[in-house]
């Protein structure tokens, strides 16, 4: 089992990657690792590939083969051998009729054929997200909020109609992010009794909210798990496995870490978090720059070629800290090492295909390692909240989110690191009246005024 809460999102384009290089199509596989190692490793970094089933639904001219196909892509996915120990997890894709690059017409679509594929091919996922519609800026969907609950409150319906076997494998998605989507989920959640119905849950909006969550007096996941807790509480459930679409950087898994350690000791409740992310190699690809540990900081390396023979931090060249960096990582997964001495092939302009793969191997690996760290970390520093030690307990957060910064301290950093407090607090007294008044007055600016027209629902 992974100690990382990582899942990458866009799978298929890992595993074409990696069955090239073992393929040798660009001849640089020297029996680097077999495809049982690859499997092992994901095991142990990586807690679930995700892949979106409708993320090409837009345009179509025939859906006849759209759920073959996408089956097939699972079914190719899991043949290449490097899938063994880790979950598939498929999302519906309503995000793309949320922002508008679906019509009314392709999403019924959508709805159709995404929920035929979870029961005709159930075989070839492991979870699967309900096929959740929320409101967004460019959607074309909606006339009234009226229209968003019915909307969502049939594909929610739809999933728990489903057979006992497909049902176990769907995630509930619980919106929060303006007081209406809070109103309309939460309404769904229980007026039509479906917590209990699904083992797991996961909430969405995180990324949409970043930019403005410093206005938020709590770490904002905190919002929708205060409710999920009170509904374990009440269905007498010892675990919450809870997945964040989206908010996968570094800061915030520290703050999973003291969440997961609180909701323990105060509720006796096992807080699984998992989180994604689809863009972790654009860093590299586009970028050219990795993170490294160096005295428990966590620093940025510019890996492009002018900056390879310059010394990192004042010591050794960023060509052999980089050397040294991928070589451990191989070492400690069973790879053969890489000589390293060359990282870009001047004929394709872009990296060699052995040094490509084994960095975003070490990107992958390095999530386990992170978050190994930060474990121990909230371990550590979890004491002084207990025992009302608040200005240590603050302090030892900014210094832990500092480090992770490359060193470097920011005012949003500063402040969430101070809201800290008053989310455990929060995660302690479940008060979702509270809760409510926050996204009322810190997140309404981002409501969907238009839909106002007709407030009939009975929420």
């Amino acid at each position: 089992m992974s100690e990382s809460g990582f899942v990458l999102a866009g799978m298929e384009t890992l595993a074409n990657i990696l069955d090239n290089f073992i393929l040798n199509t660009k001849d640089r596989f020297t029996d680097n690792f077999t495809r049982e190692d690859i499997s092992r490793f994901f095991g142990n970094n990586v807690s679930g590939f995700l892949h979106s089933y409708g993320q090409a639904f837009s345009n179509k001219k025939s859906y006849k083969n759209y759920s073959k196909n996408e089956a097939n892509l699972f079914k190719s996915c899991r043949d290449t051998g490097f899938f063994e120990h880790t979950p598939f997890i498929v999302d519906s894709g309503g995000f793309q009729a949320s922002i508008g690059k679906l019509h009314k017409h392709e999403t019924e679509l959508l709805i159709d054929h995404y929920h035929k594929f979870l029961v005709e091919h159930s075989d070839t996922f492991d979870r699967g997200f309900v096929l959740d519609i929320p409101p967004g800026p460019l959607c074309k969907l909606f006339d009234t909020f009226d229209d968003v609950h019915k909307a969502n409150l049939q594909t929610y319906k739809m999933a728990v109609d489903f057979p006992q076997e497909v049902l176990d494998k769907m995630i509930f998605i619980l919106h929060f992010r303006t007081p209406k989507l809070w109103e309309i989920y939460t309404n769904i959640m229980r007026e039509y009794d479906m917590f209990d119905k699904f083992k797991y849950h996961a909430t969405g909006g995180i990324v949409a909210n970043m930019r403005g969550d410093m206005a938020v007096p709590c770490i904002i996941y905190t919002l929708p798990i205060v409710p999920l807790l009170s509904e374990c509480i009440k269905h007498k459930r010892n675990y919450l496995n809870f997945h964040i679409l989206g908010g996968a950087n570094f800061r915030d898994i520290f703050f999973y870490e003291l969440f997961r350690i609180h909701v323990k000791n105060i509720h006796n409740i096992d807080l699984n978090i998992t989180y994604d992310s689809s863009g972790i190699f654009k860093g590299l690809m586009i970028g050219r720059f990795i993170h490294v540990k160096y005295n428990n900081i966590f620093k940025k390396m510019d890996i492009r070629s002018d900056n390879l023979n310059k010394r990192f931090l004042g010591e050794e060249l960023v060509i052999e800290k980089y050397r040294n960096e991928i070589n451990r990582m191989a070492a400690e997964s069973g790879f053969k090492p890489i000589s390293l001495k060359e990282v870009y092939n001047e004929e394709s302009g872009t990296f060699f295909e052995d040094v490509k793969v084994y960095t975003m191997l070490y990107m992958l690996f390095q999530y386990r390692e992170v978050q190994s760290f930060l474990r121990e970390k909230a371990a550590e520093l979890y004491p002084l909240y207990l025992s009302k030690e608040y200005e240590e307990f603050s302090t030892g957060i900014v210094e832990v989110t500092k480090n992770l910064n490359s060193g470097k301290i920011t005012k949003k950093q500063t402040v969430k690191s101070h809201s800290v407090i008053r989310s455990l607090d929060m995660l302690s007294n479940l008060d979702e009246n509270y809760c409510k008044y926050i996204v009322n007055k810190s997140l309404s600016k981002d409501e969907f005024f238009w839909l106002e027209k007709d407030l009939g629902m009975s929420i």
